[in-house]
């Protein structure tokens, strides 16, 4: 059985990488020191209900996601198709300017 504080840790780096924000983009999201977002990712620190509904608020994830196992995670897959797609579209654009200015 894994440990609440070790899901919680990971799936919240994970996600925050996934997303492409930092610590400090989290904390200002959810109203919070980046060091209180460094001490939940490194099991130093639990957070309360209400932030955990407000961390998952700004990974735009369902609190329960953040206690999932990755492997089996719904939200990790649809965020990260959601990455690509953004990536994607961006290049096309980047890409399409590029031949405008051509």
């Amino acid at each position: 059985m894994t440990d609440v504080r070790i899901l919680l840790a990971k799936n919240m780096k994970r996600f925050r990488e996934i997303l492409g924000i930092s610590q400090m983009d989290l904390a200002e999201k959810i109203g919070c020191s980046p060091t209180l977002i460094g001490k939940i990712e490194t099991m130093k620190r639990f957070p309360s209900a209400d932030s955990l509904n407000r961390i998952a608020e700004a990974l735009k994830i369902a609190p329960a996601d953040l206690f999932a196992d990755a492997g089996n995670s719904e939200a990790i897959k649809s965020i990260t198709s959601q990455q690509k797609r953004k990536s994607q579209l961006k290049m096309k654009v980047n890409k399409a300017i590029d031949e405008l200015f051509r």
